[in-house]
């Protein structure tokens, strides 16, 4: 087993055996240890087909919690609730509603938060299902910006009139503060104890105080328009990429001082990183990069459709393909040390529609989780 890289200086330690967020964690970094899952090659342990697209997984305290488009043509998304262990439904499923077919989901403090399309944000019991409390975000119309559970308080941002920044509080459902920006889609916010940060289209990135809301800074282009991308938080730097056609950049988390820029096509998903190796995926190939220096120190081109973000668990990245392929690689060398097909397509986040929800790898409880198009497959040990 090759085991986590050490921390560099300025780097933060990964997530340990739970995905809690979209590309794992608060960060978006996409790292995750987890003892239980052990070495590739992995063995299937259990596969849904759920009838609709599947999102992101966020997998924690045993069980797996994705939501699913509408499969009968309707508007609306349905949050699912697995057994880790087996894939049968922990609780039955529960209807989510909304405009179109996007939700999203992140979990903290021992409760797992929902998200759908008009801004109802609802606080579950995970264990149970339970409705804990439900409020309908104000001052906005369009939302499609996962959440992110951070030190208490949950992260999101809705548009339609401007955008607007929340902070709402885990344990009651209270917005303790708003903030405007352009143009709040498309962007879950990347938090840590110091900033929430989160991206825009042309690249208006903004960053805040996680307890205030006060401005910390915001780099400002020119020019402005509807949709973002997610930010990931890595070795002190913030990570934005761009549908409108800028290059991608890297910010400074401390002062949003550009400190050099990136290659990466408008739908290249979000970088993943362990300590200070970066792994990328652009034009269907999977290349690692120093975060640092960028140089490119390996690639990775597979069938050449290479899809989704890239997920690293334990040292090993895991990367899907359109072809419904998998691959896991040594994150040091790029040497694969497996594959297997899933069955169906592997798609990458569609960060610019809210035709189904935003999906991903994710791993924990001794699992890597892969949703392929309506299936939901599980690999372990």
């Amino acid at each position: 087993m090759q085991g986590p890289q050490a921390l560099h200086p300025g780097t933060q330690a990964p997530q340990v055996g739970a995905s809690t967020a979209y590309q794992v964690d608060a960060r978006h970094d996409g790292t995750l240890l987890d003892s239980v899952v052990g070495a590739p090659p992995l063995a299937r342990k259990w596969a849904r087909d759920l009838g609709g697209a599947v999102s992101y997984p966020v997998v924690v305290d045993g069980r797996v919690f994705v939501t699913v488009s509408s499969p009968g043509g309707g508007y609306g998304t349905t949050l699912h609730a697995l057994d880790a262990a087996t894939g049968q439904d922990a609780w039955a499923p529960v209807d989510l509603g909304g405009t179109y077919w996007w939700s999203a989901l992140a979990y903290g403090g021992g409760r797992l938060y929902a998200q759908n399309y008009d801004g109802v944000l609802t606080a579950f019991d995970p264990a149970r299902g339970t409705r804990l409390w439900s409020v309908t975000l104000p001052g906005q119309h369009s939302f499609s910006s996962p959440p992110t559970f951070s030190g208490g308080t949950v992260y999101t941002a809705g548009s339609g009139s401007g955008g607007t920044l929340y902070a709402v509080d885990a344990a009651s459902g209270a917005v303790t503060w708003s903030r405007s920006v352009l143009n709040g889609g498309n962007s879950s916010p990347a938090v840590t104890a110091t900033g929430v940060y989160v991206s825009y289209a042309c690249e208006q990135a903004f960053a805040f105080d996680p307890l205030s809301g006060a401005p910390k800074w915001r780099h400002e282009t020119g020019c402005s328009g509807g949709g973002g991308r997610t930010p990931v938080l890595a070795d002190g730097r913030v990570w934005v990429r761009d549908g409108a056609g800028a290059a991608p950049a890297v910010l400074g988390a401390a002062d949003g001082a550009v400190l050099g820029g990136y290659r990466a096509t408008g739908d290249a998903p979000a970088p993943a990183f362990d300590g200070r190796q970066g792994y990328f995926v652009d034009g269907g190939v999977l290349t690692e990069r120093h975060s640092r220096t960028l140089e490119a120190r390996w690639t990775f081109a597979g069938d050449g459709q290479l899809s989704t973000a890239p997920l690293v668990v334990n040292g090993y990245v895991y990367v899907g393909s359109r072809t419904g392929r998998l691959w896991a690689l040594n994150g040091a060398t790029g040497q694969p040390v497996w594959s297997t097909d899933v069955g169906s397509p592997v798609l990458g986040p569609d960060e610019r529609n809210v035709s189904q929800p935003l999906t991903g790898l994710g791993a924990g409880a001794g699992l890597v989780v892969v949703p392929a198009t309506h299936q939901l497959v599980a690999y372990g040990r």
